[in-house]
C-alpha cells in the first residue's frame, strides 16, 4: 500500500519540473519572436521616415533648385520621432538633377543593427519629382 502511494507523488513531481521546463521553453521562443517583430517593425517605421525625409527633399529640390535647401528640408523632416527609429548622427541626405526631374537619397542606420545572426541593412530610400518650370518661368504659362 506505501509503495503505491510514493509512485504517485514521484509522478506528480515528473509532470510538474515536465510543465515548468516547457512553460521556460515556451517564455523563450515567445521572447524570441517578440524581440524579431520589434527589431523589424522599427525598421519598417524608420524606413517610411527616411522614405517621407526623400520625397521632401525631391520635392523642395524640384521648386527651388538649391541643394543646400533641399538637403536641410529633409532632415529638419525627420524630426525628434523619426530618431527614435534611425540613429541621428548617421542621417545623411543628398540631391541631384536627372534630366527632367529632382532625385533626393537620404541614408540612416537602424537604432537596433543585429537581429539575432542577421544585421539589418541600413535604410536608404531615394525619390523623384518632376522640375517645376512654372515657378521658374511663370511667364511661359497662362494663369
Amino acid at each position: 500500500c506505501s509503495r503505491v502511494g510514493s509512485k504517485n507523488k514521484s509522478s506528480a513531481r515528473s509532470e510538474r519540473g515536465t510543465v515548468l521546463i516547457e512553460f521556460v521553453f515556451a517564455i523563450i521562443i515567445f521572447a524570441a519572436f517578440a524581440y524579431g517583430l520589434l527589431a523589424m517593425s522599427l525598421w519598417g517605421i524608420g524606413a517610411f521616415f527616411i522614405q517621407e525625409a526623400a520625397h521632401e527633399a525631391a520635392e523642395r529640390y524640384a521648386v527651388t533648385m538649391d541643394e543646400s535647401s533641399a538637403e536641410s528640408r529633409a532632415l529638419s523632416r525627420l524630426g525628434k520621432w523619426a530618431y527614435a527609429f534611425v540613429k541621428p548622427e548617421s542621417v545623411s541626405a543628398s540631391v541631384w538633377k536627372d534630366g527632367d526631374s529632382a532625385r533626393a537619397r537620404v541614408v540612416a542606420e537602424p537604432r537596433i543593427k543585429r537581429l539575432y545572426l542577421y544585421e539589418l541593412p541600413q535604410i536608404e530610400k531615394t525619390s523623384l519629382c518632376v522640375f517645376e518650370y512654372r515657378f521658374r518661368r511663370s511667364g511661359e504659362f497662362l494663369w
